[in-house]
């Protein structure tokens, strides 16, 4: 009779095989543990925190197949009724060739990993070709994904929406195949126990009958190496586009990504509020900085690591002021007919000023010095002194409509653009009353002055102004006279890698979980009851 627990007591007899098995299975659940509670790093140099768990559970099963592999080649080989080198002592044929012994051979590979062992082999050449396509794309390649796309993923956890029809049919054809023809012979070989619960875990993988991971809950955090500073744009929707920003050698980017609840948690807690109560006409001038304050606050805790050089870089880019020219670059699509001045940009922009700000004590003098040149010091709590705030220095704080022409000329000399005649030049009629201004304005000059004016009264820097200004015009104006709310877009839905490699989560912690169905009764009695996961 089979034990309760079949896998393990099938490999009793063999050491190496059976302390392989149980260190994967040690692996998986203290991986699951290590993600929950110490969260996802993405980067784009190296390997993402999603890669090296996916690297870890791939290596730790092919080990553990291989164990097993070995176990069943040495049985096969030098078993009882064997000559020692490779046939049966009076049959002839090699065991090989034998139906029978064919049999056993595979109902012994059914104690092998054989489920997470493909999905491991399918998701490699999935990040072999993403790994290619992000290198095409540093080449400017359009190249479009092979084999994933974030095109038609709707829900996060719908991994198999993610994967091009073909890839998906022949990655299910294989895993069924690959699992079922084992198990089938290990209960025709009285191995019942074993193959009916690899049957089980294969049923509960296809069927989508694992419950849902936590790892894109809130409170699993979700941060960026500096070279992976993404910036997660307000959306009500599942799905949406991602800023990124400069790094070593490459310009600001934007990308597909489906929406992760921890990287939202201050767009949509803070921002998204706020863009409720001003369409409500329920806000006040001063909620824009206080809102727009704690979010960057909240994003400085995300961020994983930020060198002096990526500080410095980041500077020189804001500041336009030298530095690495291709960090100056767009490297995304941008919208056609649409200026750079747009409210999700400018957000952007406000972010990498604030990680700038916040690291001046590392910086040189040099950069130090230029702080000034977009922030208000005083007002920001940094500066020296009493009195009256000096804002001659920073660009932008020059009173009404000249003062957004300088601010919108430095954006864009920081991509090294000429400065677009729509971004300036204004040709549509204000709104007949402004909720902001509490007046109907008699002009559209006369409009976009004032509200710069009230715009620099309650904000901070340059970009928190540009934000302010843009956020209102949305609101009263729309997206009229090359104004729109994300001027940056991404070239294809396909996603980066690491936007990629996110929707494999949930088919990981299926495939862990209906390979350990298969290893105990235990198991598969806590699965069924709702105890595991």
């Amino acid at each position: 009779m089979d034990s309760l627990v079949p896998s393990l007591h099938t490999l009793e007899g063999d050491y190496v095989a059976y302390t392989i098995t149980l260190s994967a299975i040690t692996l998986w659940l203290l991986l699951h543990r290590l993600l929950l509670n110490r969260g996802f790093v993405f980067r784009r140099q190296g390997l993402s925190t999603d890669t090296r768990a996916a690297f870890a559970i791939g290596v730790s099963c092919t080990l553990w197949t291989g164990a097993v592999f070995r176990r069943v080649l040495v049985s096969t080989t030098h078993g009882p009724g064997s000559d020692g080198d490779g046939t049966e002592s009076g049959t002839g044929p090699g065991s090989w060739g034998n139906y029978a012994t064919a049999i056993h051979t595979l109902s012994e590979m059914a104690i092998a990993p054989l489920l997470v062992q493909t999905l491991f082999i399918f998701w490699l050449s999935s990040w072999l070709d993403s790994m290619l396509l992000s290198r095409a794309a540093n080449s400017n390649s359009n190249r479009p994904s092979r084999l994933v796309t974030l095109s038609h993923v709707h829900d996060i956890y719908s991994w198999e929406s993610g994967l091009h029809p073909t890839f998906y049919r022949i990655f299910l054809l294989t895993i069924t195949l690959v699992v079922s023809v084992p198990a089938s012979c290990a209960i025709a070989t009285g191995q019942a126990a074993t193959g009916i619960l690899n049957l089980a875990g294969l049923a509960v993988f296809i069927l989508d009958g694992v419950p849902k991971h936590t790892y894109f809950s809130p409170s699993v955090a979700h941060r960026y190496c500096e070279d992976t500073l993404r910036i997660v744009l307000p959306t009500t929707h599942h799905e949406g586009t991602t800023y990124v920003l400069p790094s070593r050698n490459r310009g600001m980017d934007a990308t597909w990504s489906s929406k992760i609840a921890a990287e939202h948690a201050e767009a949509d807690g803070e921002i998204m509020v706020l863009f409720s109560k001003m369409r409500a006409q329920e806000w006040e001038p001063s909620e824009v900085l206080k809102r727009l304050r704690s979010t960057m606050a909240a994003y400085r805790e995300r961020v994983a690591s930020l060198s002096v050089g990526q500080a410095e870089r980041l500077a020189r880019w804001i500041y336009a002021d030298g530095g690495d020219m291709r960090t100056r670059a767009i490297e995304c699509a941008r919208a056609p007919g649409v200026h750079l001045i747009g409210r999700d940009l400018m957000f952007a922009l406000c972010i990498a000023e604030y990680l700038v700000f916040i690291s001046q004590g590392r910086l040189s003098r040099g950069i130090r010095e230029q702080i000034g040149k977009l922030r208000l010091m005083r007002r920001s709590g940094a500066g020296d002194g009493e009195g009256q705030e000096d804002r001659a220095g920073t660009i932008g704080y020059l009173p009404g409509i000249e003062g957004y022409k300088e601010a919108v000329e430095h954006v864009y000399s920081i991509f090294d653009i000429p400065v677009e005649r729509a971004a300036v030049e204004f040709t549509v009629q204000p709104p007949a009353h402004s909720f902001a201004l509490k007046k109907a304005p008699a002009g559209i000059e006369e409009y976009v002055g004032d509200l710069w004016d009230l715009a620099t009264h309650h904000s901070e820097s340059t970009f928190s102004a540009l934000y302010f200004f843009t956020t209102v015009w949305f609101m009263e104006m729309g997206n009229v006279n090359g104004f729109h709310i994300f001027p940056l877009r991404v070239s294809s839905r396909d996603g980066d890698v690491q936007s990629r490699m996110v929707i494999w989560r949930q088919a990981w912690f299926a495939a862990c979980v209906g390979q350990l169905l298969s290893v105990s009764w235990i198991g598969f009695g806590g699965f069924v009851s709702g105890y595991f996961p």
